[in-house]
């Protein structure tokens, strides 16, 4: 009986500690992001996130919701959820003045469109973010929005574009 009791008291040390050092990893990532950073990634187009955000923002929980209150606050124009009876995939989603839809390329089967239109041709987003169900944000750059328009030409296995379809997402233009 003496034996096992070291035995298990080393089991439980060997776990506490891998524990501490995950959480502690956890914890570091979203430390080291500074608000400067959060507030480029959410507004300025041309910012390339580092890799510390780019882990922060797909491990910390806090973080996410960071980055979802300031783009609250900076948006353009919210999507919500789909309704809940929604089921498949979503090819089209309207609110706030705008339209966002998806077309499959007739020249190019693997491609397809994403059209943002908006009633209001003096709203021009320049960033789209979408933000999946208890997961990560995507974020594209919205480079030539011209007359209220804006079509972008992207992989049907895009992450963005796998995203959009699905029900339970949030969009926010900004």
């Amino acid at each position: 009986m003496t034996d096992t009791i070291p035995k298990h008291a080393e089991t439980i040390f060997h776990m506490l500690d891998h524990f501490d050092s995950l959480m502690q990893k956890t914890d570091t990532s979203h430390n080291i992001i500074g608000f400067s950073e959060l507030y480029a990634y959410a507004t300025q187009g041309d910012h390339v996130p580092t890799p510390a955000l780019k882990e922060a923002l797909s491990s910390s929980l806090k973080m996410r919701r960071d980055l979802k209150r300031l783009l609250n606050k900076q948006s353009i124009a919210t999507m919500m959820r789909a309704a809940a009876a929604s089921s498949g995939q979503i090819e089209r989603r309207e609110g706030d003045g705008f339209v966002i839809t998806l077309r499959p390329s007739q020249a190019d089967k693997n491609q397809i469109y994403l059209l943002i239109h908006s009633e209001d041709r003096d709203d021009s987003p320049s960033l789209l973010f979408v933000e999946e169900e208890n997961g990560p944000f995507h974020r594209l750059v919205i480079e030539d929005f011209y007359d209220g328009e804006a079509q972008i030409l992207l992989s049907v296995q895009d992450d963005i574009v796998k995203a959009l379809r699905k029900p339970k997402v949030d969009v926010i233009l900004r």
